[in-house]
């Protein structure tokens, strides 16, 4: 499945589809479900990051509510903590790029 700039499929968190109405689905739907749970668990466990982005229709351009040890990975033009492009990590007052 390709993805266009408007659709951006997240690596790292997951909600679930709607379960099927016929039981005879659920298989299907409950193997599909683990696989996508397994896959971000995956990107988790490797530490693959999202870019983080604006949100649309948002005057944010940074995250809101970041905590001490959070480390994200900035696109470096919607979200820029100060030196362009890259992983940052955040000591609980700046963001320092790593």
């Amino acid at each position: 499945m390709s993805y266009g700039k408007k659709d951006v499929k997240s690596v790292t968190r997951w909600s679930p589809n709607p379960a099927p109405a016929e039981l005879e689905q659920l298989t299907d739907y409950l193997f599909n479900e683990l696989n996508r749970l397994s896959d971000i668990l995956f990107n988790i466990d490797v530490m693959r990051l999202e870019k983080t982005y604006v949100a649309p229709g948002s005057e944010v351009v940074r995250p809101t509510k970041p905590r001490d040890g959070d480390i994200r990975y900035a696109d470096g033009t919607k979200w820029n903590p100060g030196s362009g492009a890259g992983i940052y990590f955040f000591d609980g007052t700046n963001w320092t790029k790593l």
